[in-house]
């Protein structure tokens, strides 16, 4: 599908003592998961300044092209520049190790790591990095695992700032609230409404709007990775005639008393992602090893289908994801899940 399609390792407890009681109307205390959330954008903004520096320094090793539509003099004088053109040592090292798709928008942070168990790990450092010059030690680490001497001449790039603490913290609030108001609405048997967006039954809005709300929320305090323009694991496994794993199941565990009093709910989540801001497929904490041990045994005979119809490079990259979000996940205890529309909150603005 078009657009961005996320993979969340997913705490239950998020939805279990926060998430899910408040959409109940059930009193619940905010304070922790406002805080986290507040690190975890911060630290991911600072990451992100190092990574759009790496990003412009592989841009500048790249020897001027001519146009095509310009004169002939231009265009020869654009080619008499490319033989000459030497680029800046930082702009040549950075090019050649820098993944835009994994270091810029794939992973959480900036994550230069080779197996999935390191990166787990350097997540964590992100994750618990409790001040600025703490998240720019991790960075800097992770450059240094790239290229020591490429660490020593980056500096961050300078990319919009964030809104402040506060002004983020209302803005939680308000979401938080929404989840509320649309429970309530439900309940009541009232019409709900976001904004300028027609109303419609309460009902229809927990079945349309809750689980994709929900994952929003969660993807604010528990980091995540992102892919483009690619589907879920289900139809991938579908495409390259491998059976999915059977630890796949739709998010019904996440949304339980939901589902439970809203039936419709139930019967549309399902395994495959069929929209921008929608929720997939899900595996259960207890069986997110399943999930790990098939992408080792099935990993390569899905990216061997993938490169017969030209698609290898993409497969290559979407299963490094996918295994690297379960190793993560296993690692905390978590679940695992699909949606689509989620984006890091560094990146909202």
């Amino acid at each position: 599908m078009k657009g961005v399609v996320s993979f969340h390792p997913l705490d239950l407890a998020v939805f279990d003592e926060l998430l899910s009681p408040l959409a109940a109307g059930a009193k619940v205390n905010p304070e922790t998961f406002l805080q986290d959330a507040s690190r975890v954008r911060r630290n991911g903004w600072i990451a992100r300044r190092y990574a759009v520096a790496l990003d412009a320094l592989s841009v500048e090793a790249e020897a001027p092209q001519a146009d095509p539509t310009s004169s002939l003099w231009q265009r020869l004088r654009t080619n008499m520049e490319k033989v000459d053109f030497k680029p800046a040592e930082a702009a040549r090292r950075a090019a050649k190790v820098f993944d835009a798709d994994l270091h810029l928008e794939g992973r959480p942070f900036l994550v230069a790591e080779g197996s999935a168990e390191r990166v787990a790990t350097a997540v964590d450092a992100y994750v618990a990095a409790e001040s600025e010059d703490a998240a720019e030690g991790v960075a800097r680490d992770q450059l240094a695992r790239l290229d020591p001497e490429l660490a020593k001449l980056v500096e961050p790039a300078d990319i919009a700032d964030v809104s402040s603490d506060m002004s983020y913290r209302n803005d939680l609030l308000a979401d938080l609230k929404k989840l509320y108001d649309l429970g309530r609405c439900a309940r009541e048997g009232r019409p709900w409404s976001d904004g300028g967006a027609p109303p419609k039954p309460g009902a229809d809005a927990v079945r349309d709007e809750l689980p994709w709300r929900s994952v929003a929320l969660h993807a604010r305090v528990r980091p995540f990775w992102i892919a483009h323009d690619v589907d879920g694991l289900e139809t991938i496994c579908r495409a390259a005639g491998v059976l999915p794993p059977d630890c796949l199941s739709p998010a019904w565990r996440p949304f339980a008393e939901a589902c439970d009093a809203y039936p419709a709910l139930r019967a549309a989540l399902g395994l495959e992602l069929t929209k921008d801001k929608s929720v997939g497929a899900f595996v259960a904490p207890a069986e997110v090893g399943a999930l790990v041990e098939f992408l080792s045994m099935h990993g390569a005979r899905i990216i061997g289908a993938a490169t017969r119809a030209g698609e290898g490079t993409m497969a290559t990259a979407l299963l490094r994801k996918i295994k690297e979000c379960a190793v993560y996940s296993q690692r905390h205890g978590f679940g695992y899940l699909e949606a689509s529309g989620v984006l890091p909150p560094e990146r909202e603005s």
